[in-house]
């Protein structure tokens, strides 16, 4: 059994604990966020809550899951060892950045995590791939190992079109509503488009199969991809795909009119494969 500690205990501390907890691990949560590691050691015997401190004094692998805004000062001057394991899951914040303020431990990786791993069958993108790390998440879920730090940033920002559906479903059910009332719409929409999405889950292009399949001539499911087609779609998710990538690679520059930056400095991923190598 392994020996964790997660720096930070938010909503996503929570996830990794409730499928690591179960499995016996040895696990201690940090305070900051007390309601959550309360509420974690109560239900888990081998779930300690503890000050930070302790908590990298304890572990052998660490989580870092803190808001890239608070990160650098909660983690600064904690007693990191060399053999410490060290992931991130903090997006805007690249892994040079972490070993540095990590320091000595060299052995640094950074991963998506997302609520569904509850459920089971959840891709986890990583990056480097560590064994370790891996194998406290499968079997349940499936480790997917990046080839580089820009195909993480590129993950996070992707995940974000969850929420891009989620928006464009609640309006499409908001207007249905208008016709069948809400709890009805709710019902509908909700059931057919999960349904729809899964008919072709098990094929490549698994999205572009079912639109082709629907949007067919003459139909009304062409009617609304060509409108949003002509709403320039397609350019407005490549541009703010390629804007959240940056922005999830540290990039401090990127949407820097319209959000904060991270206090955290942008250093080539370069750096820490070559710490790693040496």
């Amino acid at each position: 059994m392994a020996r964790i500690g997660f720096i930070g205990t938010g909503h996503m501390a929570r996830v990794m604990v409730n499928i690591m907890a179960p499995k016996g691990h040895e696990i201690r949560v940090t305070h900051r966020g007390h309601a959550t590691s309360q509420a974690l050691t109560e239900r888990y015997a081998n779930v300690m809550a503890a000050e930070a401190e302790a908590v990298v004094e304890q572990s052998d692998i660490l989580f870092l899951c803190l808001r890239p805004d608070q990160a650098e000062h909660a983690l600064a001057g904690l007693p990191y060892r060399s053999d410490h394991i060290i992931v991130s899951v903090m997006a805007g914040i690249s892994l040079a950045m972490v070993a540095r303020v990590c320091a000595p431990a060299r052995r640094c990786a950074a991963i998506l995590p997302m609520e569904l791993m509850e459920l089971g069958g959840c891709p986890v993108p990583i990056y480097p791939d560590m064994p370790e790390i891996a194998a406290l998440f499968e079997p349940e879920n499936t480790v997917i190992a990046l080839p580089g730090e820009e195909a993480l940033a590129a993950c996070f920002a992707a995940t974000t079109l969850t929420s891009a559906v989620a928006e464009v479903l609640d309006l499409g059910t908001r207007w249905l509503a208008q016709h069948l009332g809400a709890e009805a719409a709710q019902r509908y929409v909700g059931g057919v488009v999960p349904g729809m999405l899964d008919v072709h889950a098990t094929q490549p292009e698994r999205f572009a199969r079912l639109r082709d399949s629907l949007a067919t001539e003459g139909t009304l499911n062409l009617s609304m991809v060509e409108a949003l087609r002509g709403n320039e779609l397609d350019e407005v998710i490549q541009t703010e795909l390629t804007a959240l990538k940056n922005r999830a690679s540290g990039d401090s520059g990127a949407y820097s009119s319209r959000r904060h930056s991270s206090p955290f400095t942008h250093v080539k991923t370069s750096d820490i494969v070559r710490a790693e190598a040496s």
